[in-house]
């Protein structure tokens, strides 16, 4: 373990951590050192770590203004997640950190922002929201995270990054990590990071622990399939993952209509309810979350076994990120792609950029007992 200052060495201790992965290895020097960097690594590989640590050991006993960290990230589960380490990573320590997005009172942030903050997750619509407002001071900030940088570009928040880092010019240090370098993502490094350190590991690719099943499928089997998935396999903790909201919703009312304990997550949900779909996984009332790709990006839930595409996502990217929320801190898991016909030119794309053959004997594997799922659906 590197030198840290003993509040955060007990802090690991707490958090069972006893090694580092290796993006963790190779990044933590250098942000510690002040240096600008991009982290690009596989799912799952520890990046949220990998940043926030070395920045809460440098701003252990500061003043808790101005705020010293901003860290930026596309969505609200991923703020919550980011604040949980942050909040693990400096207990025992000084330390304020908070969050900051949308649905959540205005007033309140408000009110928390002027008591003083060492630390802020902020995701983009909110953070400009306070700025245009001067709601909040970014004067006294060191260092900015971009945080799953390629989704923050997949999801338009160009615009409201450059406020962000225009009100943030005194900053002294710049990160972003991503675990796909996308053509949008070369655009914030060309802009915001042109004298960075890369460091890089098995990025743009699923881990390889993780077991990769493509299946076909006919839409009148589809429902069968799943059904006959989570019985053959026994599954406890699970995502499956749609390309519409309409999908999601119609999915999961399926599947508690049948007594599956499973909950629904997607854009249109309110902050509670999202939570609440969230919460219900991590603490285990839920076996299966249905979700679109609002799940697919930085969840870290560690008992989640099997991921299973209901459909082919429309691009490799996508591809590697909901897969990576299996396998997690390096255990194994399954992930499941049901395709049709008309969806092999997506399958297509994913093989390729994942050099890997499409292999459908595992299918045949299942006809048998998916034959006895659809008689009791009363499908034959």
């Amino acid at each position: 373990m590197m030198n840290f200052p003993e509040s955060i060495q007990n802090a690991l201790s707490a958090m069972g951590i006893k090694t580092f992965t290796t993006i963790q290895e190779k990044a933590i020097p250098l942000i510690a050192e002040g240096k600008n960097v991009i982290g690009l690594s596989e799912t799952g590989s520890g990046k949220t770590l990998a940043f926030v640590l070395p920045l809460t050991a440098k701003i252990i006993g500061a003043a808790k203004r101005p705020t010293k960290i901003l860290i930026i990230t596309p969505t609200k589960e991923l703020s919550e997640q980011i604040l949980a380490v942050a909040k693990k990573c400096a207990q025992g320590t000084n330390i304020i950190s908070m969050s900051l997005y949308g649905g959540n009172s205005f007033s309140e942030q408000e009110r928390a922002l002027k008591n003083g903050v060492h630390l802020i997750v902020a995701c983009p619509g909110r953070l400009k929201d306070h700025i245009e407002k001067n709601t909040i001071d970014l004067s006294g900030i060191e260092t900015v995270v971009l945080d799953e940088a390629d989704q923050l570009m997949d999801m338009g928040f160009l615009p409201h990054i450059r406020v962000a880092m225009e009100a943030t010019e005194s900053r002294k240090q710049t990160l972003l990590f991503s675990a796909t370098m996308s053509d949008e993502v070369k655009i914030l490094t060309e802009e915001f990071l042109t004298d960075a350190e890369v460091v890089e590991h098995k990025a743009n690719k699923t881990k390889a622990i993780i077991s990769e099943i493509f299946c076909p499928i006919t839409e009148d089997l589809r429902y069968p399939f799943i059904r006959f998935l989570l019985k053959h396999y026994k599954i406890k903790g699970g995502l499956i993952f749609t390309r519409t909201k309409e999908e999601a919703r119609s999915l999961n009312l399926l599947l508690t209509e049948d007594n599956y304990k499973s909950a629904v997550l997607e854009g249109d949900m309110t902050t509670h309810q999202r939570k609440k779909a969230l919460t219900g996984l991590k603490e285990k009332t839920i076996n299966i979350l249905v979700a679109t790709d609002i799940a697919a990006r930085g969840l870290d839930i560690p008992h989640v076994t099997h991921i299973i595409n209901l459909n082919p996502p429309e691009s490799s990217d996508s591809y590697v990120h909901r897969v990576g929320r299996t396998a997690r801190h390096d255990k194994g898991g399954t992930a499941i792609t049901v395709y049709m016909e008309d969806e092999v030119e997506y399958l297509e794309d994913i093989l390729t950029s994942q050099e890997k053959v499409l292999s459908p004997t595992k299918f045949k594997e299942f006809n048998y007992n998916l034959r006895i799922e659809k008689r009791a659906l009363r499908i034959i």
